[in-house]
């Protein structure tokens, strides 16, 4: 091979290789924007780590969610939660003395005191209005709608819907 067609597959090759450079910077940047990797630093889930669409934000029940969750006593200003979706808009959110049912499922007991011996004021009844979800943990001393603390979750607040990776 003479030294000029080695020069000119060697330009070739910088040229893929800058292109290929590139090409994974502007993946990796949509990438970046688009989703969110979330952790669940509790037990409410029975994964740990969450890949979020951040593009997609209409929760259906039983999506995963993530939301920013309102400022309360328990965790720093500006904190997110991933949920399951129990509720939409038009569902029914009922308390059967310490039981609480969306759309007639069962979600979960209501307790009356946190942890920590600290009294808790349960979460909202009735139809879920538009614009709202309910939220729910698996676990059964999960922080989410049961309480009024977190409530029905505005989707100004929504981040995105999660899938879990871990």
């Amino acid at each position: 091979m003479s030294s000029n067609s080695q020069r000119s597959w060697r330009k070739v090759g910088a040229a893929a290789i800058v292109l290929v450079a590139a090409l994974s910077l502007k993946v990796g940047q949509e990438f970046l924007t688009r989703y969110r990797v979330g952790f669940n630093e509790t037990d409410s889930l029975g994964n740990w780590g969450y890949i979020v669409d951040t593009q997609k934000r209409q929760p259906a029940r039983g999506n995963l969610v993530a939301f920013v969750v309102p400022d309360n006593e328990y965790y720093p200003a500006g904190s997110s939660f991933v949920k399951r979706v129990a509720g939409v808009p038009g569902d029914v959110i009922e308390h059967r003395e310490d039981q609480v049912y969306v759309a007639g499922s069962p979600v979960g007991r209501v307790k009356t005191h946190d942890r920590s011996g600290r009294p808790v004021e349960p979460g909202p009844v009735g139809i879920i209005p538009t614009g709202k979800i309910y939220v729910a943990g698996d676990h059964k001393d999960s922080l989410d709608s049961r309480y009024a603390v977190i409530g029905l979750v505005d989707s100004r607040r929504i981040i995105g819907i999660g899938e879990p990776i871990l």
